[in-house]
């Protein structure tokens, strides 16, 4: 206002810009005469912004600040019939410049609410009304689990969801797998999550045994959930039955990883060689370093194909069949050519092609389709390979293991082998390890691996 100017003892009229046109002061008006001038002047209404709402949900009382400012020249906001007001949630008019929004422990004030506002100047301009909103929620989420199951060195699926009766999404969601004894095992970070609906993370275990995982959230406006909704998690062994050898003994498969590329690894086709041992070995390393599987690959052991020769250590099964001559090829042969080491030892190529019940398994797992198949036998030391694509995956194989690609000295002989059965079958390389000793060295592994690339 212009009051003060009279102080200068102006003796003469005064002109000033003002907020609706000109004014003139007289020399010797008072305070009172100015004001009184820029009142009836003043025809703008003041300006009211509003801080301390925001978009966000809050679990406790929200406090919104209002701060009125007139236009320069006005008639400001002390005195006449300046002052701020609020309207909460469709209420009276209140005089003030502060709004609490509160957030009862009984939730009776959860949900959104809407607060209006204005401002009067001393000149009686009423602002036009303008609203924020303010979200309230002190209800925690909830958590629901499902109970899940699967074998060791696979990824299991945990299925979790997150409930809220006003926040749209979960944030920080985390999944937490504990084992029998209580100890954490695993923590699973699941990120933001919208509410109502189920998700799935997954786990690959290590070990067998019984888990329990609980799933833990915080909502939007910070609640913590009461308690974590829970389940169990069952890890069963990662062997799988595939098939019974003549004496009833189980026949067992595991599977490792969940890529495209399929690969079949066989031990134990004959009892008394190392292919069991470097199989099971093999297994047990891919069961408790399930990231060494490539990420697109699956590996697929069988840990003994002939369990009965295995226990007798003999290299035939219980019928004193070569596992290895009763494959359903072209050159198959109940009576075994003399050239054949199997012959001297008065063994049989069987009864009639893929007659015994372990050749019956190996052919029906065959048929899930496999990219490439390594045999495990002994003892001679090489890498026998067959098949479009087998020299130059024996080679891969050969520069990390250290085992020379090459042939056995008897092998026109051989009928009815796994050797001749794969790729005429399914046109698919396949390697048969000749192996040194029933170690299974980190060349070998790598070996083995580099195939699965």
């Amino acid at each position: 206002m212009l009051a003060g100017l009279v102080a200068l003892g102006l003796a003469t009229p005064l002109a000033q810009a003002a907020d609706t046109g000109d004014i003139t002061v007289s020399a010797g008006a008072t305070t009172a005469d100015i004001d009184a001038v820029l009142i009836s002047s003043d025809t703008t209404p003041p300006t009211t912004t509003a801080t301390g709402a925001d978009s966000l949900w809050h679990n406790s009382a929200v406090t919104v600040t209002f701060t009125a400012t007139d236009n320069p020249g006005g008639s400001g906001m002390s005195g006449g019939q300046a002052k701020t007001e609020y309207q909460l949630d469709g209420g009276s008019w209140v005089s003030g410049t502060t709004c609490t929004v509160v957030a009862p422990a009984d939730h009776s004030g959860d949900g959104q609410h809407t607060v209006n506002y204005r401002s009067t100047d001393a000149a009686g301009n009423v602002e036009p009304a303008k609203s924020v909103s303010v979200e309230i929620d002190t209800e925690r989420p909830t958590t629901s689990a499902q109970p899940a199951g699967g074998r060791r060195g696979q990824a299991i699926a945990i299925t979790y969801r997150v409930d809220d009766k006003l926040s749209p999404a979960g944030t920080a969601v985390a999944v937490i797998v504990r084992n029998s004894h209580g100890n954490v095992v695993k923590r699973l970070a699941a990120g933001t999550k919208n509410v109502g609906t189920w998700y799935a993370v997954e786990w690959l275990p290590t070990a067998v045994g019984s888990y329990r995982y609980s799933v833990t959230a915080t909502d939007l406006a910070g609640n913590e959930q009461v308690k974590a909704g829970s389940a169990a998690v069952t890890v069963r062994s990662e062997w799988v039955t595939i098939g019974h050898s003549v004496r009833k003994r189980p026949i067992v498969a595991a599977r490792f990883g969940s890529g495209k590329r399929h690969i079949l690894v066989i031990g134990g086709v004959h009892g008394n060689e190392f292919g069991t041992a470097v199989a099971t070995q093999f297994a047990a390393f891919l069961a408790t370093h399930p990231a060494a599987v490539p990420a697109r690959a699956r590996i697929d052991v069988i840990r003994c194909l002939n369990p009965d020769g295995y226990a007798l250590h003999t290299r035939s099964n219980a019928r004193r069949v070569d596992l290895n001559r009763n494959l359903p090829t072209a050159n198959w042969r109940g009576i075994l050519n003399r050239g054949d080491p199997s012959a001297s030892l008065g063994l049989s190529g069987g009864r009639s092609p893929g007659s015994e019940p372990e050749t019956k398994a190996l052919l029906a797992y065959l048929k899930q389709g496999f990219a490439a198949v390594l045999s495990l036998h002994s003892r001679a030391g090489i890498l026998d390979c067959n098949g479009p694509g087998g020299a130059a995956l024996a080679k891969r194989m050969a520069a990390l293991c250290r085992l020379p690609v090459g042939h056995l000295g008897y092998q026109p002989y051989i009928t009815g082998s796994l050797g001749d059965y794969v790729p005429a079958k399914y046109g698919i390389p396949i390697i048969t390890v000749e192996l040194r000793s029933a170690m299974f060295s980190a060349e070998l592994r790598s070996a083995v691996l580099v195939v699965a690339r």
